[in-house]
């Protein structure tokens, strides 16, 4: 009973040590969105975007909207664990181009 008991002591403690590096690791991405006017954006969510002259006009506040809503579908989709606010998965911090 003893050892039943540390195993799932060490089970639990190493479920909790890993998972974070998992979720940080699945919370930090680029991709490229398509807005509905055709437009093709550029979004880092939870990192910096790459730095290059870019000679594409500033997004428009309507826009830039649109984009970091269809950037963060995928965190959506990955984390339900709203208990850990902030988190980059609960307020990811998004920049789009």
């Amino acid at each position: 009973m003893q050892g039943i008991k540390r195993k799932l002591i060490s089970l639990i403690f190493a479920s909790l040590v890993i998972t974070p590096a998992f979720a940080t690791s699945r919370a930090s991405y680029t991709i490229n969105v398509q807005l509905r006017d055709g437009k093709h954006v550029e979004c880092a969510v939870n990192q910096s975007l790459p730095i290059t002259p870019s000679s594409r006009p500033a997004l428009t506040m309507r826009e830039r909207n649109e984009a970091e809503i269809d950037a963060t579908a995928r965190l959506r989709r990955i984390f339900r664990d709203k208990n850990q606010y902030p988190s980059p998965g609960t307020a990811p911090h998004v920049q789009c181009s």
